[in-house]
């Protein structure tokens, strides 16, 4: 009697069909893995598994993935994974009850519209859409349990369209046209946001999250420290390549342990006026980047350097630039 197998890996086979693999493909099949290959349709047989819980077809030819609508595993499906195809359509999502995990990132999807025929879905929790060609976040209004929304490397200009995802932990923007933080206000559980490389000259917004912990804001215009003294959980906070003039506004920030400021404009302070502004994190900091800002360069060159008083300051801190660590530089390390 053939042994029942449950799981197929295929991954990187550079098959362009699954003729040959008849009975390997058995209904007792709950994983089924077609990563890095040549296909360009779900095979008969794939569409007739039961049991699959688990399907991927990443890094494939898909340009139609229509055929996803016609799964006898429906019922049974918990991740399916899209990602890195020629997809220009989300298919109808109707009838899959218990997803959890939708991978669709770099394709050619111009619209989310179709995760309204996901209907009420209760189960879905991760949902991955980055580089494709969304120019407006919408039609996730019935999916309340996602926890993770990943849509960077878009078209998006306007954050909208999240009021019902209260549940929502973590938001990936990054490299869109966004201008303004905004839309937010309902994401009371969120911990982790980016919005590196947009439009922004304003960290104006990111007040009303009071629960976060990550911050990723590099890449922007911003030029001024503001709203997150109130972000009392916040432990990392990227704001490097800005145009930041002065390190102020952290007052509060007792729990901060990486702070990114490198690549930005500031000048004019002191070490002590560092010091001060700094002092909610003194036990806090465990990383400190100011390379290749006027003032960093200012305190090299005084008497003792920035680097011996930063890490006395700082009884915590352990790396302070990319190269420099409490016990030698890079060099003294290789």
């Amino acid at each position: 009697m053939r042994e029942s197998v449950e799981v197929l890996d295929l991954t990187n086979y550079h098959l362009h069909s699954l003729e040959g693999y008849h009975d390997e493909l058995s209904e007792s099949l709950t994983e089924l893995d077609l990563t890095a290959n040549r296909l360009k349709e779900i095979d008969p047989r794939v569409l007739a598994l039961p049991r699959l819980r688990v399907l991927s077809l990443r890094q494939n030819l898909f340009e139609d993935a229509s055929d996803v609508g016609r799964l006898s595993s429906k019922a049974t499906l918990r991740e399916l994974e899209l990602h890195d195809n020629y997809i220009k359509e989300l298919p109808d999502l109707s009838g899959l009850t218990g997803l959890t995990k939708l991978d669709v990132s770099f394709n050619e999807i111009r619209s989310l519209s179709p995760l309204t025929t996901l209907g009420a879905q209760t189960e879905l929790r991760g949902l991955y859409f980055a580089q494709n060609k969304l120019k407006e976040i919408e039609g996730l209004e019935a999916l309340t349990g996602a926890r993770v929304l990943e849509l960077g490397s878009n078209r998006i200009r306007v954050i909208q369209g999240l009021e019902t995802l209260a549940g929502l932990e973590e938001l990936w923007l990054g490299k869109n046209r966004i201008s303004a933080i905004d839309g937010l206000s309902a994401l009371t559980n969120l911990r982790r946001i980016s919005l590196q490389t947009n439009r922004l000259e304003s960290m104006r917004g990111v007040g009303v999250l009071a629960g976060l912990e990550e911050l990723y804001l590099s890449f922007n215009g911003i030029s001024e420290i503001e709203d997150v003294a109130g972000l009392a959980r916040l432990r990392v906070l990227d704001l490097g390549k800005n145009l930041i003039t002065r390190v102020g506004g952290l007052a509060g920030l007792t729990q901060l342990e990486d702070l990114w400021l490198n690549d930005n404009r500031v000048d004019g302070q002191s070490w002590d006026d560092l010091q001060r502004e700094l002092a909610d994190c003194r036990d806090s900091l465990v990383s400190l980047y100011l390379e290749r800002n006027p003032v960093a360069a200012a305190l090299a060159a005084e008497e003792g350097g920035y680097e011996q008083r930063a890490f006395a300051a700082f009884p915590k801190l352990d790396q302070l630039d990319s190269d420099k660590f409490r016990h030698g530089t890079v060099g003294d390390r290789a």
